[in-house]
C-alpha cells in the first residue's frame, strides 16, 4: 500500500507547496493516503519556529478532505521538534485539535542552541564523532519523555553532513545509544519511520539506514511509517517503494497507518 506519512505544505515556513498541490501529486503517484506533518517548533531560533497556523491548517485539511473525497485520504498531522524539551506548551496544541498523527524529531541540541542542519553542528564536540554521539545521547531523552507516535528522520545530520564526515559515517558505531532510544520506543507502544530524504540527496542510506529498522525489528519493534519529508509536489511519494523494499527485509509484513493518532497496520502488498 503506497502512503506518505511525512510531508510539508505552506503550513510549514519552509515549503511554499499548496496543500491541494500535494494531494494532486499524490493521487498522481499512486498514494492511498498523505500525512500534512507540519512544522511544530518552539525554539526561537529556529526559522520555522511559532509559523504554523493550526486552525488556518484545519480549515484548509477540511477543504481538502472534501475536494479529494474518494481519491486520498488524508490525515492530520504534525512534526513536534524537541517535545521532551517543549512538552507543556506542546501538549496544549496537541489537545486543543484532533490530529491523526504526531512526529517527534531532534533538529537542535544543547539545549537548543545547536541546529543540526548546520555546519557549526559538526565541529561543536571539536570531532563530527562525538556530535553525533552528543544527537544520539539526546536522543534518548526524546524517545523516553516525547509525546509523539514516530520517531522521525533518527539520524537526520547524516543528510547534510557527507562534506564532514565523507565515507566514513557507519550508523553501527552508535549502535548502544541507538539501541537505547528504540527499547523506549518499544517500551512505550511508539515507532520509528523510514524517511527517504536522503535518497534525492544522493545518499545512500534513508534515515535510519536498513540495519536499524532491522535491530527495532529484533527487539520487538512493530510500528513502522514511510515517509518522503516532501516539501514540494516533485517529491510526494519519492521512495516509497524503496521504503518498503528495507522494511520487507527487515522481517516486515506491514507498515502503520494512524487515525485519531490509533495505530491500523497494513500489509505491505495490499
Amino acid at each position: 500500500m503506497l502512503v506518505d506519512y511525512h510531508t510539508h505544505t505552506s503550513f510549514s515556513a519552509d515549503s511554499d507547496a499548496a496543500m491541494a498541490d500535494q494531494c494532486r501529486a499524490a493521487i498522481h503517484r499512486g498514494l492511498r493516503q498523505i500525512a500534512f506533518t507540519e512544522h511544530e517548533d518552539h525554539n526561537p531560533k529556529d526559522m520555522t519556529s511559532f509559523f504554523f497556523e493550526h486552525s488556518n491548517y484545519m480549515r484548509e485539511l477540511a477543504r481538502c478532505r472534501k475536494q479529494f473525497e474518494g481519491q486520498l485520504v488524508i490525515r492530520a498531522g504534525i512534526e513536534l521538534s524537541e517535545p521532551h524539551r517543549h512538552a507543556h506548551k506542546m501538549g496544549d496544541v496537541l489537545a486543543q485539535y484532533d490530529w491523526d498523527f504526531v512526529l517527534g524529531s531532534l533538529h537542535w541540541i544543547g539545549e537548543g542552541e545547536i541546529n543540526t542542519f548546520d555546519d557549526t553542528f559538526w565541529t561543536y564536540r571539536g570531532d563530527w564523532r562525538q556530535s553525533l554521539r552528543s544527537y544520539f545521547t539526546e536522543m534518548i531523552d526524546l524517545a523516553e519523555e516525547g509525546n509523539f507516535d514516530i520517531l522521525s528522520h533518527i539520524d537526520y545530520p547524516a543528510r547534510y553532513g557527507a562534506k564532514h564526515y565523507r565515507d566514513d559515517y557507519d550508523i553501527g558505531a552508535y549502535e548502544d545509544s541507538i539501541r537505547e532510544v528504540l527499547k523506549h520506543i518499544v517500551a512505550r507502544g511508539k515507532g520509528i519511520e523510514i524517511n527517504t530524504n536522503p535518497w534525492r540527496r544522493g545518499l545512500p542510506d534513508p534515515n535510519p539506514p536498513a540495519k536499524v529498522v532491522r535491530w527495532y525489528r529484533e527487539m520487538g519493534g512493530e510500528i513502522l511509517t514511510v515517509g518522503s519529508d516532501a516539501h514540494t509536489p516533485k517529491d510526494i511519494g519519492a521512495g516509497i517503494d524503496r521504503a518498503l523494499a528495507i522494511a520487507r527485509e527487515a522481517g516486515f509484513s506491514h507498515i502503520t497507518t494512524f487515525e485519531k493518532r490509533k495505530p491500523i497496520f497494513v500489509e505491505i502488498n495490499s
